[in-house]
């Protein structure tokens, strides 16, 4: 049996501003009071279940969250709430289950992967030794790329498994914690641990074998892996070649400890104990400074078929030395394909190219570098952006001969790089560039190292940010001005001056500044540079008309369409906040005649065009308003704003006929679409527009009549009755008196009367 539908919303209401006050008792009183009407109320469980977490009564709200689950299983929030009462009455594992049922809920949602990542991060709060909770976190920052988080949950993984006394699993997870920071010495440190406790828990398990081993050992012997207590900390390491050369020992290092079947590079032709053989003597020569003979050593490895990246690397490497720049070309493109060894190959390449003279390929090469390291600072808002910018700077560098600058710049970008402690310096660069490129298109690494002596400026502009932060406008100002003396053509220095004159309120000077920059990027061929600063002006001064109107230009020329048509209507809008109504309906028709290039899913000529019948109804063109609004019902005949107002206009037209022939189109469309709730709100508004128009009231009447409101039918049924009466229209009356009749409403003997009366009368 239905509840009902009144004291149920009455004690809602009431238990909601019980729970406001926070008058728990009463809450949930009031909330047991809406479920004896509507007892699987998912809101009403919902409300239960904070107004008992409220009074403290833990285990009654996680009762009545379990039942709201049942209702809406597919709501996160209530599952996060069971793992907040569970976690709060000491069930850890429980809580766990449920955050993570939760975060998977949350990752079914759009934009909602960061409350899954506080889901698992509460699961493991919960339940520390949760390794599902650990591994969703692991798998969460390898693909957001935050590495050293994912290393941490790796692990804390590791130690779990050794608690748990499963060495094998806690050394596949150590292993790969190395692939994902392969100089992370507390990684190696506990991989060599775990390596040392699985020796002795399985030294009597391999006696029988210890013939195989033996050669192993004897390879290992002597020999400096690159890992253990002498490895190189993240400060001591050198350039990205360096880094990859150290990432080629471990790996090698690595393989004589993993399972033949591991290796499926290896062919079967090569045993595991001779690949290791080969390349444990290859790295022995490598490590002693056997140039030549250690190139030989790896010659045959490769000619035995081991394909392994750090073979190729490391022989790359040797073949560099002896100037064999070819030769060190071939293994490096080789050695390119591998993830791992990416960023060390494109570097080499660069120097094998350069000291081969070809610039241009060098360039390249060295430009991949410096993207992949400025896209592993930056957010991925900002990728975009960048891989832009990389992407055009080499071709700019051919396309205008510029082979001196060219080899300026590879000179600055190779110095940055062989730096110690090169990387801490790129996240720092990063910082001030993010923060000199407020609110416009992101900075680059390149066009930091492009300008001389960019470190200097930089740390200018950090201390003239520094002194804006602290009001000290007048020495920020200087210390700007001082800048230009370095680079007087280096336009991110010139964006800071703006933002200082901005901070000081002096708004109209800060504007003039960026659209001045952004004329310079335009002189400059940096488009999308000067679109951002012509943005940075107008979101400061968005009645610029001229500025605006420049910018649309701009956009319109270099294809930028759906931009260009954005700011024409925001161009539009200005001109009517002016009361300039006519350049409002000129700037319309332009952006409608630009429209069909634009995204066909924005709709732009039907947003368009009711921006022009805006403006006609309230020039009172009704004329005109209704040829407007006739174009989008012919585009898009399903368009209801279009429909009332042509209704209304063919009504103030004295064409009352056409207007109900497009208020039934419009019905027609809402029945079929199942949209009855608003068949009605759009019959009573027409109606309250006018209350003695008989096809509007008749309309009305007979949608109640289809919906089986007998209340609310009869009511519109007698009101047309009137009208039709007052009208002269007897034999309609007649029909309405029947219809009503029909329904047997308290007073049926009052209207046969009345029907009698009618008829006797002979009209």
């Amino acid at each position: 049996m239905a509840g009902n539908r009144r004291v149920f919303e009455e004690a809602m209401q009431a238990a909601a501003n019980a729970a406001w006050d926070q008058k728990w008792a009463a809450s949930i009183a009031e909330y047991k009071r809406a479920l004896a009407e509507f007892p699987r109320d998912a809101s009403a469980l919902t409300g239960l279940g904070s107004a008992c977490s409220g009074a403290g009564k833990l285990k009654d709200a996680l009762t009545a969250y379990q039942k709201a689950v049942e209702v809406a299983p597919d709501d996160p929030v209530l599952l996060e709430r069971i793992g907040q009462m569970r976690e709060q009455l000491k069930q850890g594992k429980e809580a766990a289950k449920a955050y993570l049922a939760s975060a998977e809920l949350y990752l079914n949602q759009q934009h909602a992967a960061d409350l899954a990542l506080e889901r698992w991060k509460d699961a493991t709060r919960a339940c520390p030794d949760s390794t599902q909770a650990h591994a969703k976190l692991l798998q969460y920052y390898q693909e957001q790329g935050q590495i050293r988080e994912a290393v941490d949950e790796c692990m804390v993984l590791v130690h779990i498994y050794q608690e748990r006394g499963d060495i094998d699993y806690a050394t596949k997870l150590s292993q790969h914690a190395l692939k994902l920071a392969p100089h992370n010495t507390g990684v190696l440190r506990a991989l060599d641990t775990l390596r040392y406790a699985e020796e002795e828990a399985s030294q009597s398990r391999t006696e029988a074998g210890r013939g195989a081993a033996e050669p192993l050992a004897a390879i290992g012997e002597g020999i400096d892996w690159g890992f253990g207590p002498g490895a190189e900390t993240l400060e001591e390491r050198g350039s990205p070649v360096a880094i990859t050369r150290q990432k080629a020992l471990t790996d090698l290092a690595e393989s004589f400890f993993e399972e033949e079947a591991a290796l499926p590079s290896v062919p079967s032709r090569l045993s595991k104990a001779e690949a290791d053989a080969l390349i444990g003597r290859a790295l022995d020569l490598q490590t002693r400074g056997n140039v030549d003979q250690a190139i030989d050593a790896y010659e045959r490895v490769v000619t035995a078929g081991v394909e392994q990246p750090a073979v190729h690397f490391n022989l790359g490497l040797l073949y560099q030395d002896k100037l064999r720049f070819d030769a060190a070309i071939s293994q490096f493109e080789r050695s390119l394909t591998y993830p791992d060894y990416v960023l060390g190959s494109h570097f080499a390449l660069g120097e094998c190219h350069r000291a081969k003279g070809r610039v241009d390929e060098a360039l390249e090469h060295f430009i991949e570098v410096l993207k992949i390291v400025d896209l592993a600072t930056v957010q991925r808002d900002q990728a975009d952006d960048l891989i832009q910018l990389y992407e055009q700077l080499a071709d700019g560098y051919v396309a205008k001969g510029e082979r001196e600058q060219a080899l300026e710049f590879t000179n600055s970008l190779v110095t940055f790089l062989s730096e110690q402690g090169w990387e801490d310096k790129v996240v720092k660069a990063r910082q001030r560039l993010d923060a000199l490129a407020e609110e416009g298109p992101t900075l680059s690494l390149a066009e930091m190292l492009a300008t001389p002596g960019a470190e200097v400026i930089l740390e200018s502009v950090a201390l003239s940010q520094e002194y804006a932060k602290r009001g000290m406008y007048y020495a920020a100002l200087e210390e700007s001005y001082s800048t230009f003396q370095h680079a007087p053509t280096y336009l991110p220095t010139h964006r800071q001056l703006a933002q200082v004159l901005l901070a000081m309120g002096k708004v109209e000077e800060a504007v003039a500044k960026f659209v001045a920059i952004a004329n310079t990027y335009l002189a400059r061929g940096n488009v999308r540079r000067a679109i951002g600063m012509y943005n940075r002006a107008l979101k400061l001064s968005p009645m610029d008309i001229a500025g605006r109107s420049r910018l649309i230009d701009v956009l319109v020329r270099h294809g930028k369409i759906e931009e260009a048509l954005e700011h024409y209507l925001a161009l539009a809008e200005s001109y009517h906040n002016l009361a300039q109504i006519d350049r409002a309906r000129e700037t319309y028709q332009d952006a409608l005649r630009l429209a069909p290039r634009g995204d066909p899913n924005h709709r732009w000529k039907v947003r368009i065009l009711h921006k022009i019948g805006d403006i006609d109804m309230q020039r009172v063109d009704w004329k005109h308003a209704a040829g407007i609004y006739e174009q989008i019902r012919k585009i898009d005949p399903g368009d209801e704003r279009a429909r009332l107002a042509l209704m209304e206009l063919y009504y103030r037209l004295g064409r009352p006929e056409l207007g109900i022939t497009e208020l039934d189109d419009l019905l027609k469309t809402c029945r079929e679409s199942g949209k009855t709730e608003r068949i009605f709100a759009i019959l009573q508004d027409a109606v309250g527009e006018r209350p003695d128009d008989i096809p509007l009231r008749t309309r009305l009447a007979q949608a109640h009549l289809d919906a089986g409101n007998v209340d609310q039918a009869l009511e519109q049924l007698d009101r047309l009755g009137d009208l039709q009466l007052n009208a002269g229209r007897h034999e309609d009356a007649k029909v309405t008196i029947r219809a009503i009749i029909a329904l047997n409403p308290p007073n049926v003997v009052a209207y046969r009367e009345l029907l009698d009366q009618i008829n006797g009368s002979g009209s």
